[in-house]
């Protein structure tokens, strides 16, 4: 079993056509002091061992300059497991999840429902089989189905699963911004 999350899940999505927010891996305070950046940004902590980051309380939002920028920092680098921060713009709207997953029993399906860091508590997603009508029936949202259908297409690179959250729609454009994708 290989796990992608965070640069190389996206760097994979990426080569595969879909839209994903740029993402900026910062090593070093002085790194991240140099930097230019277009405020707001959101700051997360960047570990292979660490899957849950808003369990470990490793994300920031909302980061308007560069004095809260260098403490978002300091204060990520000290959780347990560390290895860097992940830097990108803050994109703000209706937050999704979406997903890939193979089954034993209807081989791969593709998840969409309400998304960000509530989506365990609202357990309020629903899933189609790929290759099967029904994509309508998920979401009324042309550009969230293109990435649906998108995902189905990736099977054959022996997907075991693939969550997107969340997946935001910023001005009528679906933006990924966090991905984990586990391969068999």
């Amino acid at each position: 079993m290989k796990v992608l999350t965070d640069l190389s899940a996206e760097d994979f999505l990426r080569k595969h056509g879909f839209d994903v927010l740029e993402t900026k891996l910062v090593k070093k305070e002085s790194e991240l002091a140099k930097m230019k950046l277009d405020f707001p940004v959101v700051m997360k902590i960047a570990s292979k061992t660490i899957v849950h980051k808003t369990k470990v309380n490793g994300i920031r939002l909302g980061i308007k300059n560069k004095e809260q920028a260098l403490k978002a920092f300091r204060d990520l680098m000290k959780i347990k497991g560390a290895e860097g921060v992940l830097v990108q713009k803050q994109a703000f709207g209706e937050e999704f999840l979406v997903g890939l997953k193979k089954t034993s029993e209807f081989g791969y399906v593709v998840a969409f429902g309400k998304g960000g860091s509530k989506v365990e508590k609202m357990k309020k997603v629903d899933f189609r089989v790929c290759g099967l009508l029904g994509m309508e029936d998920l979401t009324n949202n042309k550009e969230i189905r293109k990435i649906l259908h998108k995902l189905c297409k990736l099977s054959g690179y022996k997907i075991e699963s693939l969550d997107i959250n969340p997946l935001i729609i910023e001005k009528g454009k679906p933006v990924i911004i966090d991905t984990q994708i586990v391969f068999e």
